[in-house]
């Protein structure tokens, strides 16, 4: 389905964090999954006969984007600091998320994003829930302004979307695009055509929301025909 829009088709994460912060992180996960990020978290996704050290220094060289969870648990951590030296070494693209404390040593020139500690230690777990979705979008707006990727984000996104194998992949994927202004007629075409052939994009209440706000965007690059079908179904 991919068609003719070309760009990055994967970007894959790395998440330093302590076993402490393990429910938390996996929230996260679950919300940048959904974007279409690839994720590794060494508590969830090693076997336990691996050898997890060489495991996770494999997947540390193979991930795009390297981001600490910085909370108290961290510093007690054996390995969070060596894990952010071959961050460092191996240039990788640093988020930082900052809770307990700002990044320091070696990431301590790095911006961190801030997260809420009310939100993400409340007992309500759809709150936390909640607080980690916005924390992901904040990461994906540092991907899509601030970093080495920010160019190849739109066709990153549009192939995610227009591959979404789920209601809450279409929903996510949907919502992103409105970050993106300068859509070409290609890509605007290979929209449309997913969103009316993907029952995982047109059927999620929500999506269709995000989606009729972004066709309404665009309306003028469309065929009358095109928009009256897009509304009919939306």
């Amino acid at each position: 389905m991919f068609g003719e829009i070309s760009g990055i088709k994967s970007l894959r994460m790395f998440f330093s964090y302590s076993i402490d912060d393990k429910k938390i992180v996996g929230m996260l996960k679950e919300q940048l999954e959904y974007m279409g990020f690839e994720t590794f978290l060494a508590h969830e996704d090693l076997e336990p006969c691996v050898e997890w050290q060489e495991e996770i220094k494999k997947n540390l060289n193979m991930c795009d984007i390297f981001i600490p969870l910085l909370t108290e648990s961290f510093k007690k951590s054996d390995w969070t600091d060596q894990e952010i030296g071959l961050a460092i070494a191996a240039d990788k693209f640093i988020i930082p998320l900052q809770v307990d404390f700002p990044p320091y040593g070696f990431i301590g020139k790095i911006q961190g994003l801030k997260i809420d500690t009310y939100y993400l230690r409340n007992e309500d777990v759809q709150t936390v829930r909640n607080h980690l979705k916005d924390i992901a979008i904040k990461i994906f707006q540092t991907l899509r302004t601030k970093s080495k990727f920010k160019d190849d984000m739109k066709d990153f996104i549009l192939y995610k979307f227009i591959n979404s194998a789920s209601y809450n992949e279409g929903i996510a994927r949907a919502k992103l695009l409105e970050d993106f202004s300068n859509v070409t007629q290609v890509e605007l075409s290979q929209i449309l055509k997913a969103t009316k052939s993907n029952n995982q994009i047109h059927e999620p209440s929500t999506a269709r929301k995000a989606l009729r706000k972004f066709f309404e965007i665009h309306k003028g690059n469309l065929k009358d025909e095109e928009y009256k079908d897009i509304q009919k179904l939306l």
